[in-house]
C-alpha cells in the first residue's frame, strides 16, 4: 500500500491528540483560484462540522421509515403511520413498502392499533427496489429462490417484534401485507439497529474525511457505513447449511463481541479475501482493530493440522482456496501493522509459520507458486500459476521476513526474503509481458487479469515504471459504469475495482492520480447513485451495464470499500508505515481536488493533516498535527514545477538544496522528515 515514491518503512502510524487548527492560508482558494467557503479542521467528535452531513450511521438505535415507497390493493392513509397515525390495510395481498432511506441492520418491531378480528400480517425485507413484495431477498444459499416473509398473527391492539433468529442484517425496503382477507391498522414502525454492536454511538466515527469534492466525500461515508453494516456480533452470523424456512441469523461465526464479515444480509461470515480490503477501510473509517483481530483470530482457530487455512470461516467452513489461504496470512500484516500487537502475533506465530511452509510447498521448477487449491472470490481458477496468487504469495514471503523480525527470527526473517526476491524474479520473468505493459494471468494466457494487476501495483510488487504502465492498461477495460474484469466475463470488478483503485495511486504520478480519483467517481459513484441499489452502500457485484441481476447479491458488501482506504491514505495521503504507531506518511495525492482534510487514529492518539492548493497560484498549503513522539515525513507535491518548501515560516528546501528536515525531491515531490507536533507546510513555485 505504499507508493514507489514511498521508502518501504512497513507497519504503523504515529498519531496526534490535538485537534488541525483553522487553516490559514492566504485567502481560501478553490478551482483554480476562485474563493471557497473556508472549513473548520476541528475534530470529527464536534458536532456541526461539514462533513457530518456526509454521515449515513444513524443518530439513534431506533430507526424509523422516512417515506412509503409503494402501496399494492387496499392501503388507506399509506403514510400516517410515520406521523403516529394509523395504516389500515385491507383484504389479502393488500401491502404497503416502507423506505427506511439507507440500507439498515436489525430486529423490526410492529405496533397495530385495531384489527377486524384474529388477522394474519407478512413483512418481507428487500435491499433493492426492483425486488420489493411479499417475498424477501434471497440471504440462505438454500435451494429457495427467495427467503419468504415471515407471519405476525394480529387480534385487536397487538405488538409484534420479529424473532432475534430472523434478524436482518441488510434491508432498505419492508414490506407490510395482508395474509389473511381482513383488516388491521399499523401505527408504530421501528427498527433496532444491531451493526457496530460496540459502538454506543454509531455515527461517532475516530477518523473522518472531507474535500473539495462532493461526490468523493459521500462514497468516504458510503464505504464506511458499508463496513459498519458488516461490523455485527459474532453470535448474529449465518447459519449454515440453509434452514429449510424463511432464515437464522443466530450462528456463531467467530470469537469476541465483535467481527469483521463479508455481507450485512448474507454471507454474515468470515472471509479471508475480503478481509483483504475490509480490514485497511476498518481502520481508515473507524480505527477499529478489535473486530478485525477477531476475525483473523477465528480463522486461524480453524487451521488444518496440515496447515491450510480456511477459505472461508464458520459457521460455512470451507477449505480448498490457496488464494483466501494466502488472503488470511496477508491480512495478518494488515493488522499487525496498525495495532503493533506483539501479543497476538506471538499467539499465532506457530501457525502462521505452518501457514506459509503449507503454501510454500506449492513452489514449482519456474520459481512460481503453482495453485491446486483453486476457490476464489468469482470464480474458481483452473490450476497451475496464476498471477495473483504468486503476487499474494510475494506479499507474505515479504510480509512475513518483517513479522519474523518482529518475533527475532532473524534466519526465518532473511529466508523469507530471499524466497520473496527469487519469486519477484520469476513472476517479472514469466508473467510480464512488456510490450501490452502489464502482467499475464499465467505464463501462457493472452488474459490480462485486473485483480492480480492491480495487487502487483497496490503492494509495491511493480517497479515504478511498470505500475505506471499498468495504471494505464487498467483504464483500458473501463467502460461507463467502471472498470471490467477480463479474468471474469467483463464483468464490473468490485473487489478488484478495490485494488485497482488503490493500485493506481499506488503507481502515482499525475495521470495514475487522476485515474484512481476518475475510477472512485465513475464505479462507486454510478452504484451510491444507482435509484435501484441502496443509496448508502456499496455491492458485491456487478454485471457491465450495472444490473442487480439476482437478489442474492449482497448490496452491503466489504470488498466493495476500497475507496475509503484509498482516500484517506492516498488522496488524503495519511497512512501508517511503522508497527506500534510511531511512523506515518502524509503523501498527498490531489488529482484535480483543491483541498482534503481528515483524521487517522493510531496507537499513540490521532494524526489530523489538511492541504490545500492554489494551481493558479502556483501555491500549497498544509497543516499536520501529530504527538511528539511519532515520526511523520511529509510530502510536498512539485506540480512538475521547482518549488520551494517552508515549515511554519521558515525554509526547508531552497529548490534545491535541504535546509531543515533532511529535506530530499524525486522531481514529483519534497520529502521532509521526522516531523512530528504540530506544524504549517507551505511551498511557491519558482518563478523563471
Amino acid at each position: 500500500m505504499i507508493t514507489r515514491k514511498r521508502r518501504h518503512r512497513t507497519a504503523l502510524i504515529s498519531a496526534t491528540s490535538a485537534a488541525l487548527v483553522a487553516m490559514a492560508m492566504l485567502a481560501p482558494q478553490a478551482a483554480d483560484g476562485a474563493p471557497v467557503a473556508a472549513f473548520s479542521a476541528a475534530p470529527p467528535s464536534a458536532t456541526g462540522h461539514p462533513w457530518d452531513a456526509y454521515n449515513y450511521s444513524p443518530q439513534s438505535r431506533t430507526l424509523k421509515p422516512v417515506a412509503v415507497q409503494s402501496t399494492v390493493g387496499s392501503v388507506t392513509d399509506a403514510s400516517g403511520v410515520l406521523s403516529g397515525k394509523s395504516t389500515r390495510l385491507s383484504g389479502t395481498g393488500s401491502a404497503v413498502t416502507f423506505d427506511f432511506g439507507k440500507d439498515v441492520s436489525g430486529l423490526v418491531t410492529l405496533h397495530f392499533a385495531a384489527s377486524d378480528g384474529p388477522q394474519r400480517v407478512g413483512l418481507a425485507f428487500n435491499e433493492s427496489s426492483q425486488y420489493v413484495g411479499p417475498t424477501s431477498d434471497a440471504s440462505t444459499g438454500g435451494p429457495r429462490s427467495r427467503d419468504g416473509a415471515l407471519y405476525a398473527d394480529v387480534d385487536g391492539p397487538t405488538t409484534y417484534t420479529m424473532p432475534a433468529k430472523n434478524l436482518r442484517g441488510g434491508f432498505r425496503y419492508l414490506t407490510v401485507f395482508m395474509d389473511s382477507a381482513g383488516s388491521a391498522g399499523l401505527d408504530a414502525v421501528t427498527a433496532h439497529f444491531t451493526a457496530a454492536p460496540k459502538m454506543r454511538d454509531p455515527r461517532a466515527y475516530a477518523n473522518y474525511f472531507y474535500s473539495s469534492d462532493d461526490l468523493l466525500n459521500r462514497i468516504w461515508y458510503a464505504g464506511a457505513y458499508t463496513i459498519q453494516l458488516n461490523t455485527i456480533d459474532p453470535k448474529t452470523g449465518r447459519v449454515w447449511e440453509a434452514p429449510a424456512e424463511t432464515w437464522d441469523n443466530t450462528g456463531d461465526v467467530g470469537v469476541g463481541d465483535t467481527i469483521l464479515v463479508d455481507g450485512a444480509k448474507r454471507d454474515r461470515t468470515v472471509w479471508p479475501g475480503d478481509l483483504g480490503v475490509e480490514i485497511p477501510s476498518a481502520y481508515a473509517a473507524f480505527g477499529d482493530t478489535e473486530s478485525a483481530r477477531n476475525a483473523l483470530t477465528t480463522l486461524y482457530q480453524h487451521q488444518k493440522a496440515t496447515g491450510e487455512l480456511p477459505y472461508s470461516g464458520p459457521r460455512m467452513n470451507k477449505y480448498g482456496s490457496d488464494t483466501y489461504h494466502m488472503w488470511t496470512l496477508a491480512a495478518s500484516w494488515d493488522y499487525y501493522q496498525y495495532t503493533g500487537d506483539r501479543k497476538w502475533v506471538d499467539g499465532i506465530w506457530d501457525q502462521y509459520k505452518r501457514g506459509v511452509d503449507y503454501i510454500g510447498a506449492k513452489m514449482d521448477d519456474q520459481g512460481l507458486l503453482s495453485i491446486d487449491q483453486t476457490a476464489d472470490s468469482v470464480r474458481s481458477l483452473p490450476k497451475g500459476e496464476h498471477l495473483i496468487a504468486n503476487v499474494l504469495m510475494w506479499r507474505v514471503l515479504t510480509t512475513g521476513s518483517q513479522l519474523a523480525r518482529a518475533e527475532g527470527d532473524t534466519t526465518l526473517a532473511q529466508s523469507y526474503a530471499h524466497r520473496a526476491v527469487a519469486l519477484h524474479t520469476a513472476i517479472d520473468g514469466h508473467l510480464w509481458d512488456g510490450k501490452k505493459g502489464a502482467y499475464r494471468f499465467y505464463p501462457d494466457s493472452d488474459v490480462y487479469a485486473q485483480d492480480g494487476n492491480a495487487l502487483a501495483v497496490w503492494y509495491g510488487l511493480a517497479d515504478q515504471s511498470k505500475a505506471r504502465r499498468i495504471s494505464s492498461y487498467l483504464t483500458t477495460n473501463w467502460n461507463d459504469r467502471g472498470s471490467t474484469s477480463p479474468e471474469n466475463k467483463g464483468n464490473l470488478g468490485v473487489f478488484a475495482g478495490s485494488m485497482e483503485v488503490n493500485a493506481h495511486f499506488a503507481a502515482g504520478g499525475t495521470a495514475a492520480d487522476q485515474a484512481g480519483v476518475d475510477l472512485i467517481r465513475r464505479q462507486w459513484g454510478a452504484m451510491l447513485d444507482d435509484p435501484l441499489g441502496t443509496g448508502s452502500t456499496f455491492w458485491e457485484s456487478s454485471r457491465p451495464d450495472g444490473c442487480i441481476c439476482s437478489t442474492y447479491v449482497s448490496l452491503a458488501h466489504a470488498w466493495a470499500t476500497g475507496p475509503t482506504t484509498a482516500l484517506t491514505f492516498s488522496v488524503l495521503g495519511l497512512q501508517p508505515t511503522s508497527a506500534g504507531g510511531r511512523a506515518f506518511d502524509f503523501v498527498p495525492h490531489t488529482a484535480d481536488l483543491t483541498f482534503a482534510q481528515g483524521r487517522i487514529t493510531t496507537t499513540l492518539g490521532p494524526v489530523d493533516a489538511s492541504w490545500r492548493v492554489n494551481r493558479k497560484e502556483g501555491k500549497y498549503h498544509a497543516e499536520l498535527t501529530a504527538p511528539k513522539s511519532s515520526e511523520g515525513r511529509v510530502a510536498v507535491p512539485t506540480f512538475g514545477k521547482q518549488i520551494s518548501v517552508f515549515v511554519d515560516g521558515k525554509l526547508a528546501w531552497n529548490g534545491t538544496k535541504a535546509k531543515a528536515y533532511d529535506a530530499h525531491a524525486d522531481g514529483e515531490y519534497v520529502y521532509l522528515e521526522s516531523v512530528a507536533g504540530h506544524h504549517v507546510i507551505d511551498s511557491h513555485q519558482h518563478v523563471s
